[in-house]
């Protein structure tokens, strides 16, 4: 029987050993990490090494926290709690005061609200998910304490607005990710106090469209998603209002026309994506404008996309990869490539005159000369030689 119940409790018991850590801003560090994950535990696991710097509870039972516990590691720096079922976070966050933890994990909980100063007790806290909880309300000051935060995930939750003051406690915040809230709207000068917001996704919020105010104050956002949301055109008023935007992210959305200016003032874009959108139809002539740092265009998978201006690339003189797979393109101008004089990766895509069908190229280069002297798309065969050319290199 002794035997038995010394062969259950090894069942359950954590793994402890030395494992490679980055901490937040990309350290690396060699890091004691006690290892309970998918254990079904419904009581937090005691004793711990007091040198304990990762905690892993991922996959258990646990609604609360033991103070006793966690008192006794100094050195906790990351304590990932996600997928149990905590119901309020003041049974994790007020339990004891964890001064050198820098990341803490509750995705996938059954948290509902955050009430005010819910994470005070975790003051060097730099990086805190929240995403795919019930989270359908957040107090004002929710966040307040959080002055070294760099990386907050509410994602995927119940929110349906979103309130600038959240966002007053968290000067150093880079990186923002809202999206798969049922937001149909932003405010004006939402993220005004987001100074040194870096990444923002928006993706599957149900957007239909952005005030030219909404960005307000993003002065030194570089990435920006609204993938899978519903808007109609190029919100270009708000964009204007990011001056160092290097990544757009576009896709899935219910745009139908590109459109002259629509990009117009964006000077450090250096990758845009205008994929999977199933109601473009068209590209009009200086849709993409004097883009002097864009290095990379995607617009794949738009099965009505059935016309692209002659000028509808104007002054993209870096733009080195070009993708225009799965559209309905049956043609494409000459003139389209030959305003490209830095296309290394494409063109991507060229049509076969003879039967209409869309194939790869990887030799824009060797083509472009051709373009240049003959009005026509190369046909199959001299895609053929194409291959032949590029591989005997």
């Amino acid at each position: 029987m002794e035997d038995e119940l010394n062969a259950e409790e090894k069942k359950v018991r954590c793994v402890c050993q030395i494992k490679p850590w980055f901490s937040p801003d990309s350290v690396y560090h060699e890091a004691p990490t006690v290892d309970c994950n998918d254990l079904l535990l419904s009581k937090f696991p005691s004793p711990l090494p007091l040198n304990t710097h990762t905690l892993r509870l991922q996959s258990n039972l646990l609604f609360e926290l033991d103070t006793d516990v966690l008192r006794g590691l100094p050195n906790l720096t990351d304590l990932d709690l996600s997928q149990n079922r905590f119901s309020r976070v003041r049974t994790i966050t007020q339990s004891s005061s964890l001064p050198s933890l820098l990341s803490l994990h509750l995705e996938e909980n059954h948290l509902s609200h955050l009430p005010e100063s819910s994470f005070s007790s975790l003051p060097a806290l730099q990086e805190l998910f929240l995403s795919h909880n019930n989270l359908h309300s957040i107090a004002h000051g929710a966040f307040t304490g959080l002055d070294s935060l760099l990386r907050l995930h509410i994602n995927n939750n119940r929110l349906t607005t979103i309130d600038p003051r959240w966002f007053r406690a968290l000067p150093r915040l880079e990186v923002l990710m809202l999206g798969g809230n049922p937001v149909e709207a932003l405010p004006d000068k939402g993220f005004l106090a987001l100074k040194s917001l870096r990444s923002l996704v928006l993706g599957g919020m149900g957007l239909r469209g952005l005030a030219e105010k909404a960005l307000e104050g993003l002065d030194g956002l570089e990435s920006l998603s609204f993938y899978d949301n519903l808007l109609t055109k190029v919100p270009t008023q708000a964009l204007r209002r990011v001056p160092g935007l290097k990544f757009l992210d576009l896709n899935k959305n219910r745009i139908k026309l590109i459109e002259t200016g629509d990009f117009r003032e964006m000077i450090h874009l250096k990758e845009l994506g205008l994929n999977n959108m199933d109601e473009l139809v068209s590209i009009e002539k200086a849709a993409l404008e004097n883009l002097p740092e864009l290095t990379k265009l995607e617009i794949t998978n738009n099965p009505r996309l059935s016309y692209i201006h002659p000028q509808a690339f104007l002054q993209l003189n870096r733009l080195e990869s070009l993708m225009l797979n799965s559209n309905s393109l049956s043609a494409l101008h000459r003139h389209v490539m030959v305003s490209l004089p830095s296309l290394q990766e494409g063109l991507e895509w060229v049509s076969s005159l003879n039967d209409k069908k869309l194939w790869f190229l990887k030799c824009g280069r060797y083509f472009k000369n051709k373009i240049k002297s003959n009005a026509k798309c190369p046909s199959s065969d001299e895609h053929a030689a194409c291959s032949v050319h590029t591989d005997a290199k």
